[in-house]
């Protein structure tokens, strides 16, 4: 059973070489079959159109509980409300950031806490795409949820990194190669770590989302790419 979707996009065809194919099945064989995401949304990104591509959001590894992962980075599978509680802080570091933006908010002391957007959108007064449409918007629009590592085995974070290691490295020289006009975010070390093999692009480079603070220097509440990407992405509707 392979792990490349049935009905993956032609623009991924040079990337599939005899090489890629073979390291795919021995993959496959590596991470077993207790892993997150399903096997099915292993390589999801494979479904969007490569030329299309506008900006990459770069993960790490997927949530490693069951029924989180879903093939897109930061996306939590089981969510369909902003209003639900969740964990994943990383999530709702987004949706502040996305808040700061979009209200024009400059200072740090001013950005909300999420508990009081959550509020906002409940009241209406901040719209946004609820959490099990918002990452659909954005993928139709050209935004690629691509997490650096693809697989976790259930209940074990970073488990699967050296098994994709070469494949990670491949994927993105391939992509920053074929579609030269992408915006990169990259939130973390893990993420920047991997600048080296973008060729092309424009980078955004912070601390990952998880933890914020108004003393690091590259806080992730102080990166500007939703922003500068506001005229190719609509990021709240």
């Amino acid at each position: 059973m392979s792990l490349i979707p049935k009905d993956y996009h032609w623009s991924w065809n040079n990337f599939l070489t005899d090489e890629i194919v073979m390291e795919l099945d021995g993959i496959e064989k590596k991470i077993g079959t207790n892993i997150n995401p399903e096997r099915d949304k292993v390589l999801r990104f494979m479904k969007c159109n490569l030329y299309d591509i506008k900006v990459v959001i770069l993960g790490q590894d997927p949530y490693p509980e069951k029924g989180k992962a879903t093939g897109r980075a930061f996306e939590v599978g089981d969510l369909v409300s902003w209003n639900q509680k969740f964990r994943q802080v990383s999530l709702k570091n987004i949706v502040r950031l996305l808040y700061k933006n979009y209200n024009g908010i400059t200072e740090y002391k001013d950005i909300k806490k999420f508990s009081e957007i959550q509020k906002e959108i409940k009241e209406g007064k901040f719209s946004i795409l609820p959490p099990n449409e918002i990452f659909g918007s954005w993928e139709s629009q050209g935004v690629l949820l691509l997490n650096t590592y693809l697989s976790v085995e259930a209940g074990i974070s970073r488990s699967h990194i050296p098994i994709w290691e070469n494949f990670s490295r491949e994927l993105l020289k391939f992509i920053s190669q074929e579609n030269k006009n992408i915006s990169w975010f990259l939130w973390g070390k893990m993420a920047e770590d991997k600048k080296r093999f973008i060729r092309y692009g424009k980078y955004y480079e912070s601390r990952h989302p998880m933890m914020c603070s108004e003393f690091y220097e590259d806080d992730f509440l102080k990166n500007d790419c939703f922003k500068d990407t506001m005229s190719i992405i609509n990021w709240k509707d």
